[in-house]
């Protein structure tokens, strides 16, 4: 089992009872593992619950990875950059992705970024376009962080709608992999491993209430990130 696959057995063992209840063991992919409870063998599909985006063409963007590459990017500045500011000050960088020509934008913010540096006064704040997507640099007082370079970034195809992103995130994930699973002997099992931290184990109860979707899921666990298990009621099971 892949490390995420194995923590989510880990908290399934533990919720069901413990090792003398429940045994996970390695499954051929899918499903990903099988939990063994008695004489009952589940298939267990795990998959993660990650915020997205909606992109231009109505389908549903993957926003870690677009929000990744702002955040790499602002760790590099600092790598590069870091040493030309001046000690009592940091540069706050802001980035607004998805960025259209990632290659370019990278090279003209360092270029300006170093600019800034330079010139560094408290204080100090300018925004501009570079290859058509928005990025500020502010001048602010050093951080205990050690970083003289630091920021944050904002995605302008996110929504704020936590509950809707819950909503939507959770039917998203069962019907795609409903599709996967259905072929697999009954009783297929889903864990949720939950990486929208904006939404917690209420929030999907909630969400769940409002998806009329039918699945193959005989039973569908939410696992938090500390390994905290609840299950969610949604929509209906189509198998026996």
């Amino acid at each position: 089992m892949r490390s995420e696959e194995a923590f989510v057995a880990g908290a399934l063992v533990k919720y069901l009872g413990g090792p003398e209840v429940a045994v996970a063991s390695d499954g051929p992919d899918p499903p990903d593992f099988y939990l063994t409870v008695g004489l009952s063998r589940s298939c267990v599909e795990v998959t993660r619950l990650s915020p997205f985006t909606f992109e231009p063409d109505g389908t549903l963007g993957n926003r870690l990875s677009q929000d990744t590459f702002g955040i790499r990017l602002i760790n590099d500045l600092n790598e590069s950059v870091g040493a030309l500011v001046p000690d009592k000050f940091s540069l706050l960088v802001g980035l607004w992705v998805p960025v259209g020509n990632a290659t370019q934008f990278r090279k003209l913010l360092t270029t300006w970024v170093k600019q800034v540096a330079v010139i560094a006064k408290r204080g100090l704040k300018r925004t501009r376009k570079l290859a058509g997507s928005k990025a500020s640099v502010s001048v602010i007082p050093r951080r205990s962080s050690g970083n003289k370079i630091i920021g944050y970034v904002a995605n302008t195809r996110s929504s704020a709608d936590i509950g809707l992103n819950a909503r939507l995130i959770l039917e998203d994930r069962i019907l795609r992999k409903s599709v996967i699973c259905s072929p697999l002997p009954k009783p297929i099992w889903l864990a949720l491993l939950n990486d929208y931290w904006l939404a917690d184990a209420e929030t999907y109860a909630i969400a769940a209430r409002e998806i009329k979707v039918t699945h193959c899921f005989e039973r569908i666990f939410l696992i938090s990130q500390e390994g905290l298990v609840s299950e969610l009621a949604v929509g209906e099971c189509d198998g026996a």
